[in-house]
């Protein structure tokens, strides 16, 4: 799933997360054992072997994660070209992955299943690992503009909106 800029916060019923400054992960997770894949279609894994151990260590079966890997500054605030030196100088240690979306889990396609429900199980799988480097994406209770004001205020690069009832759209 692709997001698409508008110049205001919608009106209306959605989901509001937090855009973080960092590189789309999708995690294949096959008999327990984590492929990071990039949007473009490269096999990270080897790269980051530590983020890929501790999606592992989750303890799920099978499933499709899409997410957002960040490094956080000194503030909690990504840190674009902190992930990047991670990244360029192997030190994935530093990588957090942020999940927001479950695309398949346990052998099930749940793409045409609302967003609500499928962040619903996302959040008891990663709650009940209680990973302090992967994490679900928060939704935040504000409206949009209340949501890209915090946003501004705190340097974000800014929020993703997403309509509850959603079905997940490959791209």
């Amino acid at each position: 799933q692709l997001a698409t800029l508008v110049e205001s916060a919608p009106a209306g019923e959605w989901i509001v997360e937090t855009k973080f400054d960092g590189y789309r992960l999708m995690t294949r997770i096959e008999h327990g054992t984590a492929r990071l894949v990039t949007r473009g279609g490269h096999d990270w894994t080897e790269k980051m072997k530590p983020l890929a151990a501790a999606i592992e260590s989750l303890g799920i079966g099978s499933a499709w994660l899409d997410g957002e890997i960040v490094v956080l500054g000194a503030h909690g605030v990504p840190d674009f070209n902190a992930l990047q030196n991670a990244i360029d100088n192997a030190r994935s240690e530093a990588i957090e992955y942020f999940v927001f979306d479950l695309p398949f889990h346990d052998g099930l396609d749940l793409r045409k299943v609302a967003l609500r429900s499928r962040r619903a199980l996302l959040a008891g799988l990663i709650a009940a690992a209680d990973s302090d480097r992967v994490r679900l994406s928060q939704a935040f209770p504000a409206t949009p503009a209340q949501m890209l004001e915090a946003a501004r205020r705190m340097q974000l690069e800014g929020i993703i909106v997403k309509r509850p009832d959603a079905p997940y759209v490959s791209q």
